[in-house]
Order: C-alpha cells, then sequence, then structure tokens
C-alpha cells in the first residue's frame, strides 16, 4: 500500500536524521484535491496529499534540508497546481496530471492519469523529453525505498543528500522493469 511505503521513507529518513521530517506539513483532505483538480482524482494522487502538503519553509533551511531524495522535496498542493502552467503542451503530461516532487531547477516528479485509470509517475527534466518512470505512485516510493536500503541514496561525509546513479539504475530496473 502507498501509505505504507511513505511511513517506511519517513522512516528511513528519521533513521538518518533528515531535517526534512520535522517540516513535512500534514496533508488535505481529498474533497480539497478534487475542487483543484477536478473530479475523479486517483486515489494515489488524494493519498499523496492526504499524507503530506507540502514542507514548511524556515530561516536558514537548505534545499538539501528539504528533499525527502537527492534533488527532490514534496510539493504543497497549491504549488503543484501553481507549477502545472509551466508544462502546457507536454503531450506525455496530457491533461490530467499534478507534481508530487519538485527540485531547485525545475524538474519535477508528476502523477499523470486518464480519467477513470490509475496514476503512473512522469520525470520531467528541464531541456530533456518527459518520460514515463514509475508504472504507479506507488512503485515510485518503493524504489526510493529501495535505494536507501541498498545505498543508492545516502547521506555523504557533508551530511547532504547523494546518490550513486548506477545503483539507482539497478534498483529502479530491478522494481520497474
Amino acid at each position: 500500500m502507498l501509505l505504507e511505503e511513505l511511513d517506511a521513507l519517513v522512516a528511513r529518513l528519521t533513521d538518518l536524521s533528515r531535517p526534512v521530517v520535522r517540516w513535512l506539513v500534514p496533508g488535505v483532505g481529498p474533497g480539497q484535491v478534487e475542487s483543484l483538480l477536478g473530479s475523479p482524482v486517483p486515489d494515489e494522487v488524494s493519498t499523496w496529499f492526504g499524507w503530506c502538503n507540502g514542507v514548511a519553509l524556515h530561516d536558514g533551511q537548505t534545499q538539501d534540508d528539504v528533499n525527502l531524495i537527492p534533488g527532490y522535496s514534496p510539493l504543497s498542493l497549491a504549488e503543484a497546481v501553481g507549477q502545472m502552467g509551466d508544462h502546457e503542451g507536454d503531450s506525455t503530461l496530457g491533461s490530467h496530471w499534478i507534481p508530487l516532487l519538485g527540485g531547485a531547477g525545475g524538474d519535477i516528479y508528476a502523477a499523470v492519469w486518464e480519467p477513470g485509470k490509475s496514476a503512473k509517475v512522469a520525470g520531467v527534466l528541464i531541456g530533456e523529453s518527459t518520460e514515463i518512470e514509475f508504472g504507479s505512485v506507488e512503485q515510485m516510493i518503493s524504489v526510493f525505498n529501495e535505494c536507501y536500503r541498498r545505498g543508492a541514496f545516502f547521506v555523504d561525509g557533508q551530511r547532504q543528500l547523494a546518490m550513486d546513479p548506477g545503483l539507482y539504475d539497478v534498483v529502479s530496473g530491478e522494481i520497474v522493469g
């Protein structure tokens, strides 16, 4: 289940003493998600924003402090909706999608769906073609959890989140296929 994977992710981040854990903003109800995105919204999208509505910002935070994975932090529903206009016309995203995670340079992971179907997750890298990277939001979080477990995501000697790209590709390939 998605909530179990999200709880496992928070547990891993807690074990690594990542500051983002204490700044996660409590989520919003499905009604608020649907009022901004229209109805119906896939359960995984409502679950995501019900779990976390972004990160509380405080003086002195760095981008790394608020990241769930190297380079990406959870977006609030309002931030996510605000970023959607930046990607109008992206044929992979289509007309039913919402960013979930965002990077400082504008890269995002976005839930993408067709009405009445489950969400997939697209990786949107500025200057690159958008690609569907995960078959579901739950699969994305499963990959992230396994990356932490196997050391593809780690805290480096300067206490920053870092990534071993080769090991990430192995882990992702094993789970996603």
